[in-house]
């Protein structure tokens, strides 16, 4: 996937995509998250959302 069709992927297409960037995000640890962090706004409110449903399925709690 392209990063150009980020705006137009359906779920299907853009949860293994996400998957291996958090995985990949995981293994570059602190410095990864940094960099991740100096690219957000503040008070982005769609990653915000995003970030409450990631927590939500890294706890076990999304399922279906």
């Amino acid at each position: 996937m392209q990063t150009s069709q980020i705006d137009t992927a359906t779920p299907d297409e853009l949860a293994p995509v996400l998957l291996l960037a958090l995985g990949r995000l995981g293994q570059l640890g602190r410095p990864g998250a940094i960099t991740l962090a100096r690219r957000l706004e503040d008070d982005d409110a769609d990653f915000d959302e995003a970030a409450e449903w990631i927590a939500d399925i890294a706890s076990g709690g999304l399922r279906e």
